[in-house]
């Protein structure tokens, strides 16, 4: 997949902005900070998922003084099928927001994704390796609703069942409910959850059996095999040996025991939500607590080059790679080992944001019309 052409108005601080003639593999974004160098890359992941890559509501992404925004973004398969996206977002009350795809006005803004896979990394991704169980359940969920349209499905369904039981739960905490009342209310959504959670547990565990080995080899490649990084599935958060058709049974014994919990606390403690990934250095020293700095940003870029093998695998398309300020945040050594693996045919187009380019000199100077330099001022391209 490569982006053709991109036309924002009214999106951060670019007011009316055109950019065409994109490069088939590098595209160096470069310009002073708070000049719309990430807005320009984030519209592209808002045009192939729906919404921005900093997980900004699309109310903050209309320019000040705007109503609304528009992105008009033309993609070509790898099969050389056209593909044109627009979408429009208005800002309320009420809000609305309207996505085409080649003139098709979508039901869903669910049913785009996946149809243009994209990997962005960007410096906030640090979360993913440092940060909570649920920024690392988020990594999975984006990975795999690009890759399945049933995973996301059930996700979905999943957040709406987990919603009405929450509700339902600080209801019956407030008014101190028996469980003998509460439970039979709440049984139909305990049964959402279950199947729900049941399935996307599954697939999340498939994942990372198959995720795995994509990330020892970008890791190796990165760190020059010097230490092995490992990943782990912990369903519920418990770090205990599972079975992958046992996830109902698990689901179920756990309502069970922690019935009264809920109660008290007025919240669903049991279902994929709760989930946890572990990540370990050399099997024995968990990432989170005991990386250094440099091991954490080599996972880090491991993690997002193995989800960009993951999903070429599973979509049959080569993603877009989205590279917000990270040539900055790495050493020099990274850095360059970086551009490096990027450069090889298995990657495709990319998308790089930076301050400086000298990084990218010789790439810029070797006269291949596949790499383009866009220089970025104030919302302005030239």
């Amino acid at each position: 997949m490569r982006c053709d052409s991109l036309h924002i108005t009214s999106f951060r601080n670019h007011r009316d902005t055109l950019l065409e003639a994109f490069g088939a593999k590098f595209n160096i974004i470069n310009g002073p900070n708070g000049a719309g160098k990430t807005s320009v890359i984030e519209s592209l992941s808002v045009a192939a998922l729906t919404k921005s890559f900093t997980n900004a509501a699309d109310a903050v992404l209309v320019q000040t003084g705007a109503s609304m925004y528009s992105i008009d973004a033309r993609f070509t398969s790898d099969n050389g099928v056209p593909l044109g996206v627009q979408v429009e977002y208005t800002a309320g009350p009420p809000a609305r927001k309207t996505i085409l795809v080649n003139s098709d006005k979508l039901r869903r803004s669910s049913d785009l994704i996946g149809r243009i896979p994209v990997v962005a990394l960007t410096p906030d991704d640090k979360i993913i390796t440092s940060g909570s169980p649920d920024d690392r359940r988020r990594f999975l969920s984006l990975v795999l609703s690009q890759a399945s349209s049933l995973y996301l499905e059930d996700e979905i369904e999943l957040k709406k069942a987990v919603k009405h039981r929450n509700s339902l739960l600080f209801e019956f905490k407030q008014r101190n409910t028996p469980a003998s009342v509460a439970r039979p209310q709440l049984a139909p959504w305990t049964e959402v959850v279950t199947e729900r959670s049941a399935r996307v547990m599954a697939r999340r565990a498939a994942f990372v059996e198959e995720f795995r080995p994509f990330l020892e080899a970008r890791y190796a490649e990165l760190s020059g095999g010097n230490e092995k990084p490992s990943l782990w599935y912990c369903p519920l958060g418990i770090e205990e040996p599972y079975e992958l058709g046992g996830f109902r049974p698990l689901l179920e014994r756990e309502f069970d025991r922690r019935e009264s919990e809920e109660l008290r606390r007025g919240t669903t403690l049991v279902g994929a939500h709760r989930d946890e990934l572990m990540m370990l250095i050399d099997d024995k020293r968990e990432a989170r607590k005991f990386a250094s700095q440099g091991q954490h940003k080599t996972l880090l870029v491991s993690m997002k080059l193995a989800e960009y093998q993951y999903l070429r695998d599973a979509t049959g398309e080569t993603p877009i790679l989205l590279l917000d300020d990270v040539f900055s945040e790495l050493d020099a050594n990274r850095a360059a080992r970086l551009l490096e693996l990027i450069s090889s045919p298995q990657y495709g187009q990319t998308f790089i944001t930076s301050t400086t380019r000298e990084s990218f000199d010789t790439l810029l100077a070797s006269g291949d019309h596949a790499n383009r330099l866009i220089r970025i001022g104030e919302g302005q391209i030239w």
